[in-house]
């Protein structure tokens, strides 16, 4: 047998103490294997760590603990080997003649689902038909490149499938302040006026121009927001009202209250018929996949 177990990965950590006086033997284990798994493995902000079960392992005098790493946008069950001491703990795949037991104990990560319905989607501005096979809620801001880019490809991808996707923009400005929340603020106050005016906007925003525009003072961006809406046959005194009002301020924590319940860390992060997919998608074919299920 030991000639047959190879131990891989990408980190053996061995714990000669810990301090778990307080826990008993098995709140030990798990804590051990929580802990090291904490201290060792690089997870993006927001993750957590579930102990899910734990049982003899192939390797003597161990345990095979299974924890579930939750993601923004997805989970992933992992195994972790801890003594039954709780004093030595291993992280890393086993082998045992050839075959990864580690990989196969744990099982596939699995992508997190949304309920829709907990978006409130009806409160955003929104594109597309009402009826339409493919909604997807976007987490965005006017100081993302990606997400400029991220909105370009869905506009294209919108016009191609004019019948097959709905889209909801939400505000993702990370801060409550600051120069990236004042554009959110702003198309917000748009949104007041109603959602055509929110469009354009939200357009004019993600073009070289509004990109350009976004970096002057707030009282530039604003009047330029104005000229705008006055252009297109609009009642500036609406978007003055939300700004002055906090109208439109409430509007934008409100999304940021929501993404921060997700657990969204960065933008573009998009929600697609209840999953979650964080960052730009590589190419249509990702979203246009959702047509054929």
């Amino acid at each position: 047998m030991a000639k047959s177990i190879f131990w891989t990965g990408m980190l053996i950590a061995l714990v000669l103490t810990m301090p778990f006086a307080s826990f008993s033997q098995e709140d030990r284990v798990a804590q051990a294997a929580i802990d090291t798994f904490k201290s060792y493995v690089r997870l993006p902000p927001g993750s957590e760590i579930k102990f899910l079960e734990k049982k003899e392992s192939p390797i003597f005098d161990f345990y095979a603990v299974k924890l579930l790493v939750n993601l923004p946008d997805k989970e992933i069950p992992t195994i972790v080997y801890v003594e039954k001491s709780s004093e030595k703990v291993f992280i890393g795949n086993l082998f045992i003649k050839g075959e990864n037991v580690t990989a196969k104990e744990a099982g596939p990560p699995r992508p997190k689902k949304i309920d829709m319905g907990l978006l409130e989607m009806e409160k955003s501005p929104s594109l597309g038909n009402k009826e339409a096979k493919v909604t997807i809620v976007e987490f965005s801001n006017f100081q993302c490149s990606y997400c400029m880019e991220s909105w370009l490809k869905l506009s294209d991808l919108m016009k191609r499938h004019r019948q097959d996707f709905k889209y909801i923009f939400r505000h993702f400005p990370f801060q409550p302040d600051g120069k990236t929340f004042e554009l959110s603020e702003m198309a917000a106050a748009a949104q007041e006026v109603g959602n055509e005016a929110f469009w354009i906007v939200h357009d004019f925003f993600f073009t070289k121009e509004g990109q350009d525009m976004a970096n002057q003072e707030k009282g530039v961006v604003k009047q330029k927001v104005e000229q705008l809406l006055k252009g297109k046959g609009y009642d500036v005194r609406i978007f003055q009202s939300a700004l002055e009002t906090g109208a439109a301020r409430n509007r934008v924590l409100a999304d940021m209250a929501l993404a921060n319940r997700l657990r969204m860390t960065s933008t573009p992060t998009k929600i697609v018929n209840g999953d979650i997919i964080v960052g730009l998608t590589a190419d249509d074919s990702t979203l246009e996949r959702y047509l054929r299920k």
